[in-house]
């Protein structure tokens, strides 16, 4: 949040914010560089100051101190002095981040925890997946335990459970190069924990202790190699079987390493990412006599990879399809691929999820269900072995959706994920069923004027152009609501809805696509379920998540995809 009055370490923070822009490298000290950055920071952020200064230093304070007391501002100013001097990128990006860590440890002393995470530590970006469950990325400027946790700090945790910053803390007091610093680590978060009341419970923090206490004496050393796979208390022992015990919420709970960020949840094992991305074939195709049907859809498939011990996406175009191909064919070209990619792989032993970034015309499409060996003669669907989720190929590429995309994220996280209201069930009432044009602009002054949804559950699927289900879908596009829920099928929609309302009501949003994940399971399975299997079946959802595919520099799928510079 924002603020008047700012203390001691904010102070110092500002301050080395206006070092950083005076440097050199930046460009800024000349009049023509400060005067295009000028231009560009008060079309990105407005109401700032106007006056101009003829000593760079007074005018960017001025600028500084001003977003330092707007909420989100100084995001923005980031964002529009990386555009006009990008030499400063690796600077300002940990500044912003312990402006944010300041935000939300208010008031206490932080410099002994600085001062004893300033020491290097190797593994650090495996330790940082296994706190947040996979799903935070460490950028490339952070080279220090702080860096790593300041980058962490605003990030939400479970209701009731630890900040994913303050498990990452508990992780590091393993780490032999740290050992003079436990006790300032220590009595970080027994402060914290208290202020907070995360001390007790199956989430907090001295359940969290007494976890790793347990898998440091059985072989399973927090923050050091892995034990192998399925040895007593391992890393790669799932919850449920022996040495499993995951503890839910507190970051070792391997059954939610895929429910969402805003969970915080860390995994069993390091997580790689396939990202896959599914474009339409615009080439013009001429057609040989007039008359002709129109020629079917094409598509071309492309990936990336990014691993937890590396710092950037890793592009197989030997692995890839070399021609576009029909709807019909994609199956196939994805099985093909994930073939190549698992000879790639024969070496690592770490979990794999699944992205797909589809166009609006594929979001329709039941991927997950999709075969992995699609001659084998029988059923064997990609969720069965991998995380899939689906991604909006057109949100992340086109930037005018991005700020209302971040902004609604943005407040479900200062939220901590709560509330019913995240998700809006859209229905129409009689008079709209006779016009999609009345239903829509109901629709539209109702989520764009409530900044607390975060999902959307559409009246009808989004199957073609024009009809109701993708123009509700062009709509949660428009809003930024990033996670959006729908029946593929008619027919279903009354299931459907009524087992995501029961998750909401019970766990929350943050909880669904776990949730989706394991029904699904289920009925691939036969498992027994208290929902219709061939409705679960038909669930679709978007789950685009603006700090997963867009922060993170290079190493940012939206680098791959095309959404970022």
């Amino acid at each position: 949040m924002a603020t008047e009055r700012f203390d001691a370490v904010q102070l110092a923070v500002i301050a080395e914010f206006v070092r950083v822009l005076e440097e050199p490298a930046g460009g800024l000290l000349r009049d023509s560089g400060r005067q295009l950055w000028r231009q560009i920071v008060h079309e990105a952020i407005d109401g700032l100051p106007q006056d101009t200064y003829t000593v760079p230093r007074q005018e960017f304070l001025s600028i500084v101190q001003a977003c330092a007391k707007r909420e989100g501002a100084l995001e923005e100013l980031v964002r529009a002095t990386h555009l006009v001097a990008p030499a400063l990128r690796a600077s300002l990006s940990p500044l912003l981040d312990e402006w944010r860590a300041r935000l939300t440890y208010p008031g206490r002393d932080w410099e002994p925890l600085r001062r004893a995470l300033q020491p290097g530590v190797s593994g650090l970006a495996p330790l940082v997946s296994r706190a947040t469950g996979g799903r935070a990325v460490l950028p490339a400027y952070c080279g220090t335990p702080w860096q790593a946790f300041t980058h962490l700090a605003d990030r939400n945790g479970t209701p009731g459970g630890l900040l994913p910053g303050m498990v990452l803390l508990e992780h590091l007091s393993y780490c032999p190069e740290l050992a003079s610093g436990i006790g300032e680590i220590k009595e970080w978060n027994d402060y914290w924990a208290r202020v907070w009341d995360v001390l007790d419970g199956p989430g907090g923090l001295r359940a969290l202790r007494a976890e790793l206490a347990r898998l440091r004496r059985t072989g399973g050393r927090p923050g050091g190699p892995a034990a192998a796979p399925g040895a007593e208390g391992g890393w790669g022992a799932p919850p449920g079987t022996a040495g499993g015990g995951g503890l839910e919420g507190n970051g070792l709970d391997a059954a939610s390493w895929r429910a969402g960020e805003a969970a915080g949840n860390a995994v069993e094992r390091p997580v790689i990412h396939l990202y896959i991305k599914i474009v339409p074939d615009r080439t013009p195709r001429h057609s040989a006599a007039r008359g002709q049907t129109a020629r079917a859809a094409r598509y071309h498939v492309s990936a990336s990879v990014k691993y937890t011990d590396s710092d950037t996406l890793h592009r197989e175009a030997d692995a890839e399809p070399q021609e576009s191909m029909t709807l019909s064919q994609l199956p196939e070209a994805v099985s093909q691929l994930l073939l190549r990619m698992a000879a790639l792989w024969h070496t690592r032993s770490e979990l794999v999820a699944l992205d797909f970034f589809l166009p609006a015309e594929l979001l329709n499409e039941p991927v997950e269900w999709w075969n992995r060996h699609p001659g084998r003669g029988y059923r064997n669907p990609l969720l069965s072995a991998y995380r899939v989720t689906l991604h909006s190929l057109e949100r992340v590429q086109r930037r005018e959706f991005h700020r209302a995309w971040r902004a609604r994220w943005a407040r479900w996280k200062q939220a901590m994920g709560e509330g019913e209201r995240s998700v809006h069930l859209c229905a129409r009432s009689d008079a709209d069923r006779r016009s999609d044009e009345l239903h829509l602009a109901r629709l539209d002054a109702a989520i764009g004027s409530d900044d607390d949804v975060i999902g959307m559950m559409l009246c009808q699927p989004p199957k073609k152009h024009g009809q109701l289900g993708m123009k509700e879908l062009g709509l949660a596009l428009d809003l930024g609501v990033p996670v959006v829920i729908y029946h593929r099928e008619e027919g279903v929609a009354d299931v459907c809805r009524a087992a995501v309302r029961e998750t909401l009501a019970d766990e929350g949003l943050v909880s669904l696509p776990e949730r989706a994940q394991q029904w699904k399971a289920d009925a691939a399975a036969g498992r027994p379920s208290a929902h219709d299997p061939d409705a679960i079946r038909s669930l679709g959802m978007i789950w685009d998540d603006p700090e997963h595919l867009l922060d993170g520099g290079p190493s940012a799928p939206a680098a791959f995809v095309g959404g970022t510079e």
